[in-house]
Parts: structure tokens; sequence; C-alpha cells
């Protein structure tokens, strides 16, 4: 894991060292008219700064930026610069962008129809002091994704804030080499999601009043297949109780109020060092995809969760009965009532996995470990949710073990 950090800062400092050396950044006057800014990003040179001055600037479009690397666009402060959105009649999304090494920082995006800020197919992105929301509040009307980086690499998004989503408010999907940190994410359907990606470190965040904290998915028919090497570590992820208001269809739909972490079949995942307190239905769970009850037939993905680790956080459960709205809280509550474990495992293992003795190597397993008198529980699926097993070392791993997985 610490190689590819390194890996990570070398090409991302690489980038930074070519923009200074390889192209001569112009700062504009900045923009204060709204349609200025989409000529500004159709005619901007690779090292261009394209300043936004303070003030509400509204769009009845979407705003682009393609194809040119190394661009910088800059508002004078998240609570200066506003792109609002509300009148929007075209576009996806609120601004999309589809080049290299460009950062956006300082500014607003509010009230779009779709996405706020996608990001697709970039090497070097960053995303900084940006502020996603819609201002009527939740509501299933509101774009899907916040920040919304797919099929990208080399990704920082931070100290950021993001609510309103409809889906996830920081959604990183297909990628590889993400940072997301000292991000604050509230009344989303999901506050942090990592889809199909390879390695990503999300840590620092506060993660607060979603329907479900951080969530890590890998689902089948997509292009970056079977996502892996994540981290989560030292976030607060807090009473995310709120109600479930994603549109019919969307996986995130399925995600009860009241969960903290999420893994779901996706391999070789740390989480650690977290305040993870008050959540109505489960704290933190690892299932496969078979949970869902939906079929694929994509060849080539892996519906298993292996090599999921969760230790050394602090738990603690909120004092309420979970969302039995959904199919997940109605099982959990039959099963424990409102005295559900910390921890969940549905009991799916990979039989690739497993030994010739039955035994599972520790590097594949799942383990749940380092939570004083937290209980972890087997839900058993496969047996149909018979001889449900439970215990505080249930999942125990080797200490030393598990101080390997922090090393950075």
């Amino acid at each position: 894991m610490s190689n590819r950090i390194i890996s990570f800062w070398i090409v991302f400092k690489v980038v930074s060292i070519y923009v200074l050396v390889s192209c001569t950044s112009v700062e504009d006057t900045p923009i204060t008219e709204s349609g200025t800014l989409q000529e500004r990003l159709i005619t901007a040179q690779p090292g261009d700064v394209i300043l936004i001055d303070e003030g509400t600037h509204n769009f009845d479009r979407q705003l682009s930026l393609m194809d040119i690397a190394n661009v910088t666009i800059r508002g004078q402060g998240m609570d200066k610069t506003i792109l609002s959105f509300s009148e929007q009649v075209e576009g996806a999304e609120g601004l999309f962008v589809r080049a290299n090494g460009v950062t956006i920082e300082g500014l607003t995006v509010a009230d779009t129809k779709g996405d706020g800020i996608k990001v697709q197919d970039s090497d070097g992105v960053t995303i900084r002091n940006v502020r996603v929301t819609w201002t009527g509040g939740p509501a299933s009307e509101n774009g899907a994704y916040g920040l919304y980086p797919v099929g990208s690499k080399n990704i920082l998004i931070e100290h950021c804030e993001v609510s309103g989503a409809s889906d996830a408010g920081i959604y990183v999907g297909q990628s590889e080499n993400i940072v997301v940190r000292n991000n604050l994410v509230f009344e989303n359907v999901a506050g942090v999601e990592i889809e199909n990606s390879i390695g990503a470190d999300v840590y620092e965040n506060e993660v607060v009043n979603n329907t479900g904290g951080i969530l890590v998915f890998d689902l089948p028919n997509l292009t970056l297949k079977n996502g892996r090497d994540i981290r989560i570590y030292n976030n607060m992820v807090l009473a995310n109780n709120h109600p479930n208001f994603s549109p019919p269809g969307n996986i995130v739909g399925m995600v009860p109020a009241g969960t903290g972490v999420l893994v779901m079949a996706t391999e070789n995942v740390d989480v650690f060092g977290n305040e993870i307190s008050d959540h109505h239905t489960v704290s933190t769970a690892v299932v496969s995809y078979f949970i869902t009850e939906l079929a694929f037939t994509d060849e080539e993905y892996d519906p298993f969760a292996s090599g999921v680790f969760i230790f050394n956080n602090q738990i603690t459960r909120g004092e309420a009965m979970p969302d039995i709205s959904k199919t997940m809280g109605q099982l959990l509550a039959g099963l424990f009532g409102s005295d559900i474990p910390a921890f969940i495992h549905d009991g799916v293992i990979n039989p690739a996995h497993l030994s010739d003795d039955g035994t599972i190597p520790i590097e594949k397993g799942i383990c749940f470990a380092g939570h004083g008198d937290a209980v972890a529980a087997n839900i058993n699926a496969p047996s149909g949710f018979t001889d449900i097993r439970t215990g505080t070392d249930l999942y125990d791993c080797p200490t030393e073990f598990l101080e390997q997985r922090t090393e950075f």
C-alpha cells in the first residue's frame, strides 16, 4: 500500500512540474459576466488560470472544459463565488471536464439539473475548496452526484463540502490513485462512495447525516473491473440516519438509513482509526453482491468481498430501530431487533480462496478486531440466515498483521 501512495504522489508532482516548466500560466482579469466563462473555457490555452469574480453567476446551460491541459478554474472562495444553475435547461452537469492536469478551486456550484462537477477520462485532477449543493435540501429530483470523477487517474479531492446529492456527495468511479481528504459531506444519500476503483485513500473527512456514510462498492458490467486497495481511515462517520431519497432504480436506493461504513464485493480494503457513531441500522458491514438479489452476466466480475479488515475504530451504536423501509433493514430488524451488532458479515466467501482444510488465507479473509466488547455477527446468508453466529472475537486476526496494514 505504501508503494502505491508514493507512486501516486510522484506522478502528481511530475504533472505539477510539467505545468511549471512547459506552460506559461496566464492569469486573467476575474470574469464578472456569466456568459464570458464558457467562452474562456473554450479559448483557454494550456497553463491558463481562469479567475471568476465574487458574486452569483447564473447559467442556463452546462459549462465544459475539453482537451485543454493544465488549466486552473479559480473562484474567490466557496462563500464568495457562486455558479448557480437553478435555471438550467440544457446539459447533464453543471461543469463537465475532460482534460489532464486540471484544478478547480474556490467556488460553489449550486442547483444543477444533473451532477455538480463531473470529470471524465482525465489524469491529474485536483478539486479543492469547492462546495456543491442543492439549495432546496435533499430531494430525489436533485442531481445524482456532487463531485464525480470517473474513468480518471491521480485524483485529489480536499477541503470540499457537498450536500443534497440524490446518489453520492463525493463519488469516484472506475478510477485509479485517488485521495479524498478533509471534506465535509452531509445530507446526501451516500456521503462518500468509491466504486470499481483501484488505490484510494479516504481520510480525515467528516461524514454526517447522510443515508449511508462511506460506501465501497464493486458492480458488474463496468469497464474497470474488480476494484481493490482501498483505505478508509481517521474519518468522522457520524449519525448517517437521513431517510433515503434516491430515485427508484439506483443501487444506493437499497441502502437503509442508518448505515455507517458498507463494503460490498471489493477486495483488499482497510477501515481503521475512524469514529463510527450513532447509526440506527448498521455501523459496519461487509457483504457480497449476492445480498442485492440482482442477477448479473458479467463473467469477469467478482461478486465476493475478500481481504477486508475493519480494525481499531471507535464504534458506538445509535439507540433506535433500524430502517425497515429497506430489505437489509428489515432483515437485520428481524434477526436482532434494535440490538444490531457493530459488524455484520453476510457469511458469503469466495470458494476459490478455501484451502484444502477449509480455511481461508488471512490476507483473503474478513477481519473485525480491536473494538473492545463490540459484537460481530455472521448472518450466514447461504444457509437462509440460519445458524447465525455472534461474538466479540468472531472475526479476530493477529495484531501484528493489522499493524502492517497501517504502514504508509
